[in-house]
């Protein structure tokens, strides 16, 4: 199979949180862990919940040392939050060696994310799981979050690819993962406990449902 050719190989775009991979505690348990590194009481932790929710970002927490007095600057906040968020992730079991029977049975895939450039890649290469994947487009770099399918159409294009009825979208959010695999044409597997919830009325039905990533793959590579 010649890879190079445009639409050589099957094509498969993925969501990467609560798909390929999970983190542990939420932000509130982020926020007491932050407070007791830097010395700050720790009722002000829901205050740096609801700030860092506002402005996830270098400035944010520049305005967060500036309100505490704390000496780091914005920068090397934002990359400790950064490091904190990829240490606590780590990959669903199965997903990894799911990755690799794909990508061994010669389907191309990228990861499409909603999320924080330098966070989610860093939870991509802290869990092992950047190499298994061809390319990654997360939505603050990319300017548009799912379900915009011009996220979904970015994401073929940067594996020189365009999307097709026979390409294919796995995740596990039916507001952005199927609602933008349907506006895009494309086939989706919801990533679902069995049996599945109700989904909203008039909602787009997925071409598939699984329990868990391992087995949307086993689907996948049992596909003609």
């Amino acid at each position: 199979m010649d890879h190079h050719s445009p639409q050589a190989s099957p094509l498969l775009l993925i969501d990467l949180d609560h798909t390929l991979v999970e983190r542990d505690g939420g932000t509130d348990a982020w926020a007491t862990a932050f407070c007791t590194a830097h010395g700050l009481p720790l009722d002000t932790a829901p205050t740096i919940v609801t700030l860092v929710r506002a402005d996830r970002s270098p400035a944010g927490f520049a305005g967060i040392a500036a309100r505490y007095g704390l000496r780091q600057s914005g920068e090397a906040l934002w990359e400790e939050h950064v490091a904190h968020e990829a240490a606590r992730t780590h990959p669903i079991p199965g997903v990894p060696a799911a990755l690799t029977a794909l990508r061994g049975a010669g389907w191309t895939i990228g990861v499409v994310t909603n999320g924080y450039t330098d966070v989610q890649r860093a939870k991509l290469a802290r869990t092992g799981l950047l190499p298994a994947v061809d390319a990654v487009c997360v939505s603050q770099e990319a300017g548009a979050r799912k379900p915009d399918p011009e996220i979904f159409h970015l994401a073929a294009a940067r594996l020189g690819r365009t999307l097709t009825p026979d390409t294919w979208m796995v995740g596990n959010n039916p507001a952005t993962d199927l609602l933008g695999a349907h506006a895009c044409g494309i086939r989706s597997i919801w990533i679902t406990p069995t049996p599945p919830p109700p989904l909203p009325p008039a909602h787009p039905t997925p071409t598939r449902t699984a329990p868990d990533t391992p087995t949307a793959a086993a689907l996948l590579l049992a596909a003609p």
